[in-house]
């Protein structure tokens, strides 16, 4: 068993869910994702999250979000607009580009103790309630780099059956 197996079986992980993108305009990454690959209707919204922590410190932030479906994985297009955020340091130091793999998991607690037994450090953390799908989120971005190039971001949404299960 090679080593990424050996880590996917100790977390545990489900399916990707999400496609996580940084950009520095949303309309126009919304018409582009929309022309380009025929992604949408895009879910466009403001979103500040009540508690975020970014590198384990409070750290408030506003952004944009913009989300649609390509199949069955949602792909979340961010502008970070405001604040000190992993978003906000992506964006300056790499651009626009892919950012994240976002897991939907019903277990975030566990998983979430699972990453850190690995070694894996949480760069930011998000509680809050999100007024625009009128439940409650819990997510956590952890540095998984050194793994496969891309960070993995844990998910949990009240409103989504498969994290309530």
């Amino acid at each position: 068993m090679s080593g990424i197996d050996e880590l996917k079986a100790k977390l545990e992980l489900p399916p990707v869910s999400q496609i996580g993108i940084i950009v520095k305009n949303m309309g126009r990454s919304v018409q582009y994702f929309s022309s380009m690959f025929g992604i949408g209707p895009f879910t466009v919204y403001e979103f500040v999250p009540e508690k975020q922590w970014f590198m384990e410190k409070i750290s408030p932030a506003k952004y944009a979000m913009g989300k649609a479906f390509w199949g069955n994985i949602e792909i979340e297009l961010i502008q970070p607009l405001e604040g000190k955020s992993l978003h906000m340091d992506f964006l300056k130091s790499q651009g626009e580009g892919l950012h994240h793999l976002g897991f939907n998991v019903h277990n975030y607690e566990d998983l979430f103790k699972k990453f850190i037994r690995e070694g894996f450090q949480p760069l930011l953390r998000a509680e809050t309630y999100v007024e625009t799908y009128k439940g409650y989120l819990k997510a956590c971005y952890f540095d998984t780099q050194k793994v496969g190039g891309v960070l993995f971001e844990i998910i949990w949404k009240s409103w989504l059956p498969e994290c309530n299960s």
